[in-house]
């Protein structure tokens, strides 16, 4: 996706401030997400002052919070954990997502599916195809907690704050794994971390790559616990130099360079990264409300199937009491576990 605001050709920010996080890791049924969102930033990266990541938050700060309460109209952009428990959280998620997709777009055409939403935020590089559409994938519509004045609202306001900073977002995007590919891929490494670990790199790449030319600030909240990533990084960026600049319980940092090419890339694993860059806040978000999208859907289509359902969110304790309903009607509905329950 590009800037909207002008030709991207001849748009060269002094830095781009990136972020990206995941949805769905935990919970036994519906899908991982894993999403990246990046905005301008008009200073140059500095690696030993990376406060830049939260300053889009005080640049933004006319029509966006970074927590609760949300008064006069503004969105809010935070840990998507927080965002959810808001009155309305659901609300909350699609406005700020809809509204800054918006503003990333090539048209501002509103999107009416949640297809239309994951093409829009899904790279071929990166997509994960499900072997055959699952039955409870009925492509609901958008927005499916607000209402489309609302995010229109939002969005022309943010567009007037992001052009007085300077900061516009130039892109979002997203891999939405489902259940059949996960376990596809879990079952072949015998390790879910992995398969995490590998979308996210997939992202990192892709955003070194689309802006090899400007400077990147990109965070990442620590994955597993681990405070070394030079091996997972020289994977990831084997024709790149690496420098490690970092590595602590709290935080771990890389620099990475491109031969013949001025561009740099900061990555940077941080502990709650959420708190630290607006970027991963509104990855977070991302997720979130893909996640809540399609479990909308899943539960949808199951209550038409099993009146009496309660739905579920997918975690893990009340998964298996929906699966202690469900499960038995798996077979005559042409279902099986290894469609909709992970292995792990």
């Amino acid at each position: 996706m590009t800037f909207a605001f002008s030709n991207p050709a001849d748009y060269k920010p002094d830095m781009l401030i990136a972020g990206i996080d995941e949805a769905g890791y935990g919970p036994l049924l519906g899908p991982l997400v894993v999403s990246a969102a990046a905005f301008a930033f008009p200073e140059p990266l500095n690696i030993s002052d990376v406060t830049a990541a939260q300053k889009l938050w005080a640049t933004l700060s006319p029509t966006v919070v970074a927590k609760p309460p949300v008064k006069s109209g503004k969105l809010i952009i935070a840990d998507s954990k927080v965002v959810h428990r808001l009155s309305d959280g659901n609300k909350h998620l699609e406005r700020a997502v809809l509204a800054i997709q918006r503003l990333t777009s090539e048209t501002s055409t509103p999107l009416e599916h949640y297809n239309s939403l994951i093409e829009h935020l899904s790279l071929p590089a990166i997509r994960i195809a499900t072997p055959a559409a699952l039955p409870w994938q009925s492509n609901v519509a958008l927005p499916a907690f607000g209402d489309v004045g609302s995010i229109a609202i939002a969005a022309n306001m943010l567009r007037t704050t992001l052009r007085s900073g300077n900061t516009p977002p130039v892109g979002l995007w997203t891999c939405v794994m489902d259940v059949p590919e996960f376990n596809r891929l879990v079952g072949a490494t015998n390790n879910k971390a992995s398969v995490l670990t590998s979308i996210t790199m997939m992202h990192a790449r892709n955003l070194h790559d689309r802006f090899h030319e400007s400077e990147l600030l990109l965070f990442i909240d620590k994955q597993g616990g681990r405070d070394h990533y030079t091996r997972l990084l020289m994977n990831t960026f084997p024709d790149l130099s690496l420098k490690v600049l970092l590595e602590s319980p709290q935080e771990s940092r890389y620099l990475i360079t491109t031969p013949a090419r001025q561009g740099k890339t900061l990555i940077i694993f941080r502990e709650k990264a959420e708190q630290h860059s607006m970027s991963v806040a509104l990855a977070s978000m991302i997720c979130k409300y893909i996640r809540e999208l399609y479990m909308l859907m899943f539960n949808q289509w199951w209550k038409l199937q099993i009146p009496d359902l309660t739905p579920t969110a997918g975690y893990y304790t009340d998964a298996m009491r929906w699966l202690a309903q469900s499960e038995p009607e798996f077979s005559h509905l042409g279902l099986q576990r290894q469609d909709l329950v992970r292995i792990k």
